[in-house]
């Protein structure tokens, strides 16, 4: 994974300063994103890798694919940023562009994405305050997802930038089972 974020890093970067000098950061995020959506297609991830199938032929079907949603969100130079990963035979590095992309963008709007993941649903109060204890030890707005997973069995995790707090019951059991066997 680390090779695959190494690689995709200098296309974000560049699709990142083209955004900013655009005054587009939006549109080429939605672009960059519908791209990454489009690359991990089974059907179309099937086609970028086959040997028959031509820059041209693939240029062709991702433009068409993309004029589907949105008749401009592949145009002008995001239409140019497509032809130049599939020139480099980097269009299937689509979703780490996509991800490195939103962190530029995060950062430059002084804001993080918060994940946490817990064992429960949380309720709107208890996904405040984690925002909000989030917010005051990283000093950036928040931007919370949550997401539920059973196998935890109570507790929460909580990932924020390259952050993990895991104070799930798992992880705790999974400290203490490391401490045992030591």
């Amino acid at each position: 994974m680390e090779e695959r974020t190494t690689i995709a890093r200098p296309y974000a970067e560049a699709a990142y300063q083209q955004a900013r000098k655009e005054g587009q950061i939006d549109a080429w995020s939605d672009a960059v994103e519908l791209l990454s959506v489009i690359v991990q297609e089974p059907s179309v991830a099937d086609r970028l890798q086959h040997p028959n199938v031509s820059r041209e032929q693939m240029s062709e079907l991702v433009l068409s694919i993309g004029a589907e949603v949105s008749a401009t969100l592949f145009s002008g130079t995001r239409e140019n940023f497509i032809h130049v990963l599939l020139e480099a035979k980097r269009l299937g590095y689509a979703p780490e562009i996509f991800t490195q992309f939103h962190q530029l963008k995060a950062a430059d709007e002084n804001s993080v994405d918060v994940e946490g993941i817990s064992a429960y649903p949380l309720d709107d109060a208890a996904e405040h305050s984690i925002a909000a204890a989030v917010k005051e030890k990283m000093g950036k707005e928040v931007l919370m997802t949550t997401e539920v997973d059973e196998s935890l069995f109570g507790g929460i995790i909580v990932r924020a930038g390259d952050q993990v707090i895991d104070l799930s019951l798992r992880g705790r059991m999974d400290q203490l089972s490391s401490q045992l066997q030591n």
